[in-house]
């Protein structure tokens, strides 16, 4: 039985409690994973290992003790291998595998690579999983046409025999690399068997190991490996623009500088960094390669300034760049002496203009 484990750092809900993100609960074929007030709970008895959750967190937070997408996709690329497949062991299910690393892996591998579904026909969290992959090849094949690139993840129903690998070690065996791995497998089966008894429902409650995580900007390792697998790609003849409804991973923003009030909580809540500023705070930038379309940026955004653009630009992963969605006239307040943004030529801030209309109200002063 795997291990399921929630970084709470990672979370959006942890850094944005109007964070309206539900990925992990939507891909959870037993419907365990429930999100409740930016609370995060799970029954691990009732998690089946699939992965699916994790493929699915833009940010990555959830990860399994048994399973490591982005080494089993190394692992998959060294042993040249061209079919992924639940009936091989290290793989739970090919829904634990993300768009990103599909997308990666055709990319690098020499040759187009097979999903076997034929084990979804008789799994019992097919009704929830296969529709999830079924969707991502649809993406990955629609990106790989889009972007140029002569290659293609195929979905078929194989007739894969498995060797049984289940008769006792020998001694020898025992002692190899191996026998060693797997008396390590079996220690951490039992000890997941003593925390989930020890736990029936898991709520992930925010320490403050994991409010000093959040401040971290970083873009999850399959991003990473996305724009690394970039770089073997052909590039295209011409940059198609595309529907921000065919991909689910990355965007581009729109700005309305006439709304926005640089209230500084688009940037400060971005988990990846794609949205920053300066040490003045006159500008909000924007990289596209950084960004996982997590929606944070727009739940804490009051005025509604800051929305997806409706296309998608593939020149990006192809010609990198960070674009300036805004700038702002900085000024020092005359009260507090903090740079604050100034429109019409206001010599104080809004925090310093709401305290003197306070005071004034406390005075009796109208006007």
């Amino acid at each position: 039985m795997s291990l399921l484990t929630l970084d709470v750092g990672r979370c959006v809900h942890t850094s944005n409690k109007f964070a309206i993100c539900n990925k992990c609960v939507e891909a959870c074929p037993v419907e365990t994973i429930k999100i409740e007030n930016s609370t995060i709970s799970f029954t691990p008895s009732e998690c089946v290992g699939c992965g699916g959750c994790g493929a699915s967190c833009p940010s990555d937070a959830y990860s399994l003790d048994d399973f490591n997408s982005i080494q089993y996709l190394f692992d998959f690329l060294e042993s040249d291998k061209s079919v992924l497949t639940c009936k091989e062991s290290k793989l739970p299910c090919i829904a634990g595998m993300s768009v990103e690393e599909l997308l990666s892996l055709v990319l690098i591998s020499s040759k187009d690579i097979v999903q076997d579904i034929a084990p979804c026909e008789t799994c019992s969290i097919a009704d929830v999983n296969l529709k999830i992959i079924k969707q991502r090849s649809e993406e990955v094949n629609f990106l790989l046409e889009a972007m140029g690139q002569d290659r293609e993840l195929k979905l078929e129903k194989l007739d894969i025999k498995v060797e049984d690998n289940t008769s006792e070690l020998n001694r020898r065996e025992l002692f190899s690399k191996e026998g060693v791995k797997t008396v390590v497998n079996i220690k951490q089966e039992l000890q997941n068997k003593v925390e989930e008894s020890d736990e029936s429902v898991k709520i992930h409650k925010v320490t403050s190991k994991d409010i000093s995580k959040i401040k971290d900007k970083e873009i999850p390792q399959r991003r990473s490996l996305l724009l690394m697998a970039m770089k073997r790609a052909k590039v295209p003849q011409e940059f198609h623009n595309i529907d921000i409804e065919e991909i689910s991973f990355i965007s581009q923003k729109n700005l309305d500088e006439s709304t926005c009030t640089n209230c500084q909580m688009c940037y400060r809540i971005c988990p990846t960094g794609a949205l920053s500023s300066d040490f003045r705070g006159s500008v909000i930038n924007f990289n596209p390669l950084a960004c996982v379309q997590c929606h944070s940026c727009h739940d804490v955004c009051e005025p509604d300034s800051l929305t997806l653009r409706k296309t998608f630009a593939l020149s990006n992963f192809f010609v990198p760049k960070v674009e300036t969605l805004v700038r702002f006239n900085m000024k020092r307040c005359d009260e507090c002496g903090m740079f604050f943004a100034s429109k019409n030529g206001e010599k104080i801030c809004n925090r310093c203009n709401i305290e003197e209309e306070e005071a004034r109200a406390l005075w009796g002063i109208n006007g």
